[in-house]
C-alpha cells in the first residue's frame, strides 16, 4: 500500500506533533501545520513538510492553503483538525471577544477547513476526516462553559458530517480525549477570562479553574500512547484492525469512565422525568 498523506492542524505541541512524528514512523508522508511555522523546525528535521497556517483565517485563505497543501503530495488521506485552545471563567467573567475568539478556533476554523479540502476528497472518493473534541463535549463543567460548548458543537457537527460525507467514500470520527500530559493546560493553550469576578471565589467556577492547575503536568493519559491508538483507529490497523472507524472514539482510562457515567446519567434523567415529557403530541397523530 501507498504510503498515507495527512495533513494535521496544530502540530507546535501535544496531540499534533506527537500525531506527526508516529505517522512518519509508519512510513506516512505528512504535512504538519501551524500558525508560526518556526515551532515544526523538529517536525521538519523528522522528515514532515512544514506548512504555515492560521486556522482561523478567512475561508478564501483556507481554500488557497489547500490547493497548496493537497499539492505537495497530490492527495490527502488524513486530515486531523487538531488545533484549538480553551478559555476558562465562569460565563459572566467571560467577554464578548474572548467568546468570538475560542469559538472562531475550535468551530468556525476546523469547519472552514472542511470545506476547503472536502472537494479534494470528493474528487479522490476517499479520505478520513478526525476532529479532536474533548471529554468537556460530553458534560458542561462550571467555570469552563466556554470550552465545553466549543467541544459540544464539533462532537456534533462530526457526527452530522459523517452521514453527510459517507457517500463520497470520506469517513468522519470525533476523537474524545480524556486528560492527557500534554501541554495543553500550560499558558497559551488555555487561557483565563480577563474580568475574574472575585464574588465566583469559593464556588464551583473557580474551584474547578483551581483543579486545572493541580492536574497541570500531571495527567493520567500519554500523548505518545494516545496517538498511537488514533492512528490505529484512522488507519484501521493494529489494535484497530480489521474493525470501522468509529464515529467518535473515547480515548483515554478516565475518558472511559466518565463518558459512560455521564450517558447513564442522562438516560437516569429522561427516565425520571418520562411521564412529564410524554403525552404532549396533536391528537389527531397516531
Amino acid at each position: 500500500m501507498a504510503p498515507r498523506v495527512w495533513l494535521i492542524t496544530g502540530c507546535s505541541s501535544g496531540f499534533g506533533h506527537e500525531l506527526t512524528l508516529q505517522a512518519l514512523k509508519r512510513g506516512d508522508k505528512v504535512i504538519a501545520t501551524s500558525r508560526n511555522i518556526s515551532g515544526l523546525t523538529a517536525l521538519k528535521d523528522a522528515g514532515a513538510a512544514t506548512l504555515e497556517l492560521d486556522p482561523s483565517s478567512s475561508l478564501a485563505t483556507i481554500k488557497q492553503f489547500a490547493e497548496k497543501a493537497y499539492a505537495t503530495y497530490g492527495r490527502i488521506d488524513v486530515l486531523v483538525n487538531n488545533a484549538g485552545f480553551a478559555t476558562d471563567g465562569a460565563v459572566e467573567e467571560t467577554t464578548e471577544e474572548e467568546t468570538i475568539s475560542i469559538f472562531t478556533a475550535n468551530v468556525f476554523a476546523p469547519l472552514n477547513i472542511v470545506r476547503a479540502f472536502a472537494p479534494y476528497l470528493r474528487a479522490q472518493k476517499s479520505g478520513v476526516i478526525a476532529n479532536i473534541s474533548s471529554i468537556a463535549g460530553d458534560a458542561g463543567s462550571p467555570g469552563l462553559a466556554l470550552y465545553c460548548g466549543t467541544k459540544s458543537a464539533i462532537s456534533g457537527i462530526s457526527e452530522s458530517m459523517t452521514h453527510e460525507l459517507a457517500p463520497f467514500g470520506i469517513k468522519v470520527t470525533c476523537v474524545v480525549p480524556g486528560y492527557f500530559r500534554s501541554k495543553f493546560l500550560n499558558a497559551g493553550h488555555r487561557n483565563s477570562a480577563r474580568n475574574l469576578i472575585k464574588e465566583y471565589d469559593g464556588t464551583a467556577a473557580h474551584e474547578y479553574m483551581d483543579m486545572l492547575s493541580q492536574v497541570n503536568n500531571r495527567q493520567l493519559g500519554s500523548v505518545v500512547k494516545g496517538s498511537e491508538a488514533i492512528i490505529d483507529v484512522l488507519t484501521q490497523s493494529g489494535r484497530a484492525a480489521g474493525r470501522d472507524i468509529p464515529i467518535r472514539f473515547v480515548l483515554g482510562d478516565d475518558a472511559q469512565g466518565y463518558v459512560k457515567e455521564k450517558f447513564e446519567e442522562r438516560i437516569a434523567l429522561v427516565k425520571e422525568w418520562e411521564g412529564v415529557g410524554t403525552g404532549v403530541s396533536h391528537d389527531d397523530v397516531q
